[in-house]
């Protein structure tokens, strides 16, 4: 029980936190151009501000989405790793590993975002209604599987 959480505190919640601060500063900053775009001015007291408010109101739900779609795709990678061998530790599986929850980070957030429209009949996140803004959450993702990958270290923990 001690281990689990140590890896929860240690290795998920920072990968958890940098997924959705960026996904969080993604989407701020797409509606944020929107609005440069029409031509509304906003300094940068406004910008930080957004940025402030976007990621506080975000938290309460899809913070929770964003945990939970990443504690499952991570779940699922553990899994793979130890099934599939790739217990060997060599400097070779460390890169496999990072591309692997990368990859794992990624695609979860593409698979939450696909699922959003249909469950809630809306697109949850405005930033991602673009082709653009989908691949900078799921870049956001992606650079929370690669944060936890070097973080956790899996392979010698099993």
């Amino acid at each position: 029980m001690k281990n689990l959480t140590r890896r929860a505190i240690f290795h998920f919640v920072p990968s958890w936190a940098v997924g959705f601060l960026l996904a969080s500063v993604f989407h701020s900053t797409s509606v944020l151009m929107a609005l440069v775009g029409i031509n509304v001015e906003l300094n940068v007291n406004d910008w930080l501000s957004m940025l402030w408010q976007d990621a506080l109101g975000l938290l309460p739900s899809y913070g929770v989405i964003i945990a939970i779609t990443l504690l499952l795709a991570f779940l699922t990678t553990h899994f793979a790793i130890k099934r599939f061998n790739f217990n060997n530790v060599n400097t070779d599986m460390h890169s496999k590993r990072l591309i692997l929850f990368a990859l794992a980070g990624g695609l979860s957030f593409l698979l939450m975002l696909l699922a959003m429209q249909p469950i809630l009949n809306v697109t949850l996140i405005a930033g991602a209604r673009s082709t653009l803004g989908l691949l900078a959450q799921c870049t956001a993702g992606m650079c929370a599987g690669a944060v936890y990958s070097k973080l956790s270290n899996s392979f010698n923990n099993y």
